[in-house]
């Protein structure tokens, strides 16, 4: 197979990446009307749990992409990662649910769950970091020297976060807790702040 890939591949990448991660966002608000809430307080906790459902896809939408704008796609390898990032964009939704929901069997399964919802958010976030790796590149001159800086900064949050999720996915962070809350939830709930932090640090850059 050979390795270059015609630029006329670049806007049905880019179309099909608009049309998965639309799905996975639409999907996750479709499932939560099987589940009716009945009260008050599970209603809160629905909007609660889809939030930090939401905030996670549009995050890596938007770095996503803000990245691939820049990144050339026309290598095997890329393609083949790029399509590794929106294969997992695709099943977040479907590890949420389970996740949520209540329908797992078994607390083992329940464990089981949430360490592969980990390792899915922690594999778009390492990938995400590998693509923004490249446009750090200088010698590759794919994006002006000084918007390296920030770029720097946008890779180690985004690599950080993977690195976080990936970590939480250890079975013993599911059966320790804090305040009633596994600690591997508390670690996801630990990785918006650095994203926004990040931000924060490359507006001043």
């Amino acid at each position: 197979m050979p390795e270059s890939r015609p630029a006329s591949l670049r806007p049905r990448i880019e179309g099909l990446s608009d049309l998965i991660f639309g799905l996975a966002l639409s999907i996750g608000a479709i499932q939560f009307l099987g589940n009716a809430p009945h009260t008050q307080g599970q209603l809160i906790t629905d909007l609660a749990a889809f939030g930090f459902s939401f905030l996670i896809l549009i995050n890596v939408w938007n770095r996503y992409t803000t990245v691939m704008s820049a990144v050339p796609v026309e290598t095997t390898g890329l393609i083949r990662l790029n399509m590794l990032l929106l294969f997992l964009v695709a099943i977040e939704p479907y590890l949420f649910n389970l996740l949520v929901s209540g329908t797992v069997s078994s607390p083992f399964l329940e464990q089981s769950v949430s360490s592969y919802y980990g390792l899915d958010i922690g594999g778009m976030n390492l990938v995400l970091g590998y693509f923004i790796y490249i446009l750090t590149q200088e010698e590759r001159g794919l994006v002006p020297k000084e918007l390296v800086g920030r770029l720097r900064h946008n890779r180690d949050s985004t690599l950080l976060s993977g690195v976080i999720f990936v970590l939480s996915a250890i079975p013993a962070l599911w059966y320790f807790s804090i305040f009633g809350t596994p600690f591997r939830i508390v670690l996801w709930i630990l990785a918006f702040p650095i994203a926004w932090i990040s931000r924060a640090i490359e507006e001043r850059v």
